[in-house]
């Protein structure tokens, strides 16, 4: 098969991959500074026989999705304190409303917002697979079986 055509359709579908994810943050209402969505970025690794495609971000994102559970250990968690009060400034929320704020979140957590990340990720893996079986075809069809492309 052909590393460059390869690469290519990998790089496009990571690149669209991206793009989804970052629609979707802000269609649902998950941007407050933009940090989160400016974290994205495709990283590619091609070599003559190993094609390496890598979408690199925040680990914020999992907990947007996915949500987060309550606090075990309150105090253990005080490093979130300065992003709860810059998420709340961008907001617009008085920081009056920080403590009863930050009590709930650890007394109940939050839930995620489902299909944020997980919905482009399996858009993507699905394209991935057509774009590759249409491109392995296309090589066959052209090389035959012998090919050492």
């Amino acid at each position: 098969m052909d590393t460059k055509n390869t690469a290519n359709i990998l790089q496009k579908g990571l690149e669209g991959l991206l793009n989804d994810i970052t629609e979707n943050l802000y269609k649902n209402n998950r941007v407050a500074s933009g940090k989160t969505a400016k974290s994205l970025k495709v990283v590619m690794d091609v070599k003559p026989d190993v094609i390496k495609g890598q979408l690199l971000g925040s680990s914020v994102l999992e907990q947007l999705e996915y949500g987060r559970g309550k606090t075990k250990n309150a105090g253990s968690n005080a490093s979130w304190e300065s992003d709860l009060r810059n998420w709340m400034r961008i907001r617009g929320i008085d920081q009056s409303a920080f403590y009863p704020i930050w009590r709930k979140i650890n007394a109940e957590g939050y839930e995620g917002t489902k299909g944020l990340i997980s919905d482009p990720i399996t858009k993507f893996k699905n394209n991935f697979a057509k774009q590759l079986k249409t491109q392995i075809v296309k090589d066959f069809s052209k090389n035959g079986i012998n090919s050492n492309q």
